[in-house]
């Protein structure tokens, strides 16, 4: 009974921990450290290890029509990524390879919300 309570405990403070972040903090500390996240800087462009945030959202925004199958692919990509589902051209996957699976690093819904944040964001 005690490791119920005691696991109850944690998973109702992770959610409260994840509730407390915003979105653009989420997107900085997940993704932040490969993609190109905020200000541009001459150090973010030099060690850029994937396209920038504001490219994945104009590469989403032109293949889908609606708002959620954008998120829906986001969401998709970042776990379970090929290189037949990349929206970009052969010059980016000779440049940054296809990206590592995200599923042990980030949640379904920090996805959804990171997605639904930069979506916005270059909207």
């Amino acid at each position: 009974m005690k490791k119920i309570l005691v696991i109850c405990l944690i998973l109702s403070t992770s959610n409260m921990l994840f509730a407390s972040q915003s979105a653009e903090e989420l997107a900085n500390q997940k993704c932040g450290s490969c993609h190109l996240m905020g200000a541009i800087t001459k150090e973010k462009l030099k060690n850029m290890k994937a396209p920038p945030y504001w490219a994945i959202a104009k590469k989403a925004n032109l293949r889908y029509e609606k708002n959620e199958d954008r998120i829906k692919y986001l969401i998709d990509y970042a776990l379970n990524p090929d290189e037949d589902k990349m929206l970009f051209p052969k010059e980016t996957k000779e440049k940054f390879g296809v990206m590592p699976s995200q599923k042990d690093k980030v949640t379904e819904d920090e996805i959804k919300l990171i997605s639904e944040y930069i979506l916005k964001e270059k909207s």
